[in-house]
């Protein structure tokens, strides 16, 4: 069978292994979204703001207007998507790139997610086909819209299988869920390709770190160092939070789960402006940061630190 008989669904940054393909087996132009996968459509689970949604918007930063990869031989325009009906549209065209603008801009804390594909219907392979092969520490060059480069090194490449990535595990801090950092996420189909299936079933998730920035100018800036730079925050204190003290839930639909872990029972959910008593010190686990709160109805249970501000 040769490539252009091949008919590829390519990956969304949202996909669980427990999400149907919409319109898998009726006919498709190649990589149009009709075939993309929708969340909920198995589960009747909702895309919503809570532990595990979306980054929210950050309004600072630079939108992405081209990317360089000297070692993987990409040299692209960058184009705005979106997530339309909890589904993250494909890329335009086999040479182009993704970035969703519900995701962080580049150039400040936070995780900007960018897609592209691997190979393409009638055209062969994209502008990600070289991707997977590049080591840690190689360069990922992106164009603000300021005119200013923004120099990412490569940290590390994953490859999951679509049967057993969780949406957990999907929307973690270490694939595209936010960062306490800034953060580049490339995702890009990997692996064999599945003619009886007509997919991937893999994918590679490349997860990059700002290391410098340059202006239109030519003058350089290292990224600084989150970590170092960040003020020392009192004894039990994490982002402002502290046992004993009070905070703001900041989105609706966020869990209040039984134990520290995203398995844990959903005690119930909290909504916008819902303040709640911070009880007991912090806990880190499934690369999310966890606080003991009881509600103002006397509920208790552990919430995300993502989605609590100190109270005013």
């Amino acid at each position: 069978m040769t490539m252009k008989t091949r008919i590829r669904n390519w990956f969304l940054p949202l996909l669980a292994s427990v999400v149907v393909l919409v319109g898998l087996g009726a006919p498709v132009a190649a990589n149009t979204g009709v075939g993309l996968p929708s969340w909920g459509s198995a589960t009747g689970t909702e895309l919503k703001a809570g532990p595990l949604g979306l980054n929210p918007r950050i309004e600072t930063g630079q939108v992405p207007v081209a990317i360089s990869i000297p070692d993987a031989n990409v040299d692209a325009d960058v184009e705005q998507q979106q997530i339309v009906d909890g589904k993250m549209l494909d890329p335009s065209g086999p040479w182009v790139v993704s970035w969703y603008d519900t995701t962080a801009p580049v150039g400040v804390t936070g995780n900007a997610v960018m897609s592209g594909h691997v190979d393409y219907w009638d055209v062969g392979p994209a502008v990600f086909a070289d991707v997977a092969a590049l080591q840690p520490g190689a360069e990922i060059n992106v164009i603000g819209s300021d005119g200013a480069t923004y120099v990412y090194a490569l940290e590390y490449i994953e490859r999951v299988d679509l049967a057993t990535l969780t949406p957990e595990r999907l929307n973690s801090p270490e694939m595209v869920g936010p960062t306490d950092y800034p953060a580049l996420t490339l995702v890009t189909c990997g692996g064999e390709f599945n003619y009886e299936a007509g997919e991937y079933l893999q994918r590679d998730i490349l997860r990059a770190r700002l290391v410098d920035s340059q202006s239109s100018a030519g003058a350089s800036q290292p990224a600084a160092d989150t970590a170092d730079d960040a003020p020392a925050e009192a004894e039990g204190e994490v982002g402002g939070l502290a046992e004993g003290g009070q905070a703001t839930v900041t989105e609706s639909g966020v869990n209040l789960r039984s134990e520290a872990t995203t398995n844990g029972e959903v005690v119930t959910t909290l909504s916008t402006g819902d303040v709640v008593t911070i009880t007991g010190a912090s806990a880190e686990a499934d690369g999310f940061v966890w606080w003991p709160v009881t509600t103002a109805e006397g509920e208790t249970g552990w919430v995300v630190a993502d989605f609590l501000t100190p109270a005013a």
